[in-house]
């Protein structure tokens, strides 16, 4: 596909933005006022068709990944602002037999990146263990998310080579 994507990251961050944002026929007032943010991804293509193709990424997302996998990558992308995020949440918190409000604020901090709700000091007072505990289960958690994050990635990026939304590098 001309003026395709570099990798998995760049065409599903474009792809959630796109569906996201509302299809206003014309220019407008605020398009003519913003700056240009360097490369137009698909520039033949109208509004409506883009739409379609960010479509399509997010439908070879579902399809190529597993529903954990799809479920990291929409967190990430998102910021835990989706339902995929509580079914991440839980599949975690099982595997690692914690409590799913203390995996939940560690997820929400990775895909967020900012400041913890509660400190490892209150964490460790909950669960009446040492803060280094508590930081080395956090380490983990965290750990385990780049590890889903990176192979959801490698199969959504296989799968979007497939379909022509990424040029072979």
């Amino acid at each position: 596909m001309e003026h395709g994507f570099s990798n998995a990251y760049e065409a599903v961050g474009w792809a959630l933005r796109r569906v996201n944002t509302p299809v206003i026929d014309g220019p407008t007032v605020w398009d003519m006022g913003k700056k240009s943010s360097g490369r137009e991804f698909m520039p033949d293509l109208d509004a409506w068709e883009k739409v379609a193709e960010a479509a399509l990424i997010l439908k070879n997302m579902e399809r190529s990944c597993s529903r954990q996998q799809e479920a990291v990558i929409l967190t990430y992308f998102t910021g835990g602002t989706v339902y995929e995020t509580g079914v991440l949440v839980e599949s975690i918190a099982r595997q690692f037999g914690r409590d799913r409000w203390f995996v939940a604020e560690i997820v929400l901090h990775w895909a967020k990146g900012k400041k913890m709700l509660h400190t490892t000091e209150w964490w460790a007072a909950k669960y009446r263990v040492n803060q280094s505990t508590v930081t080395r289960w956090s380490q983990k958690i965290r750990e385990k998310l780049e590890e889903l994050l990176g192979a959801a990635m490698g199969v959504l990026h296989d799968a979007l080579i497939e379909s022509g939304h990424i040029g072979h590098a």
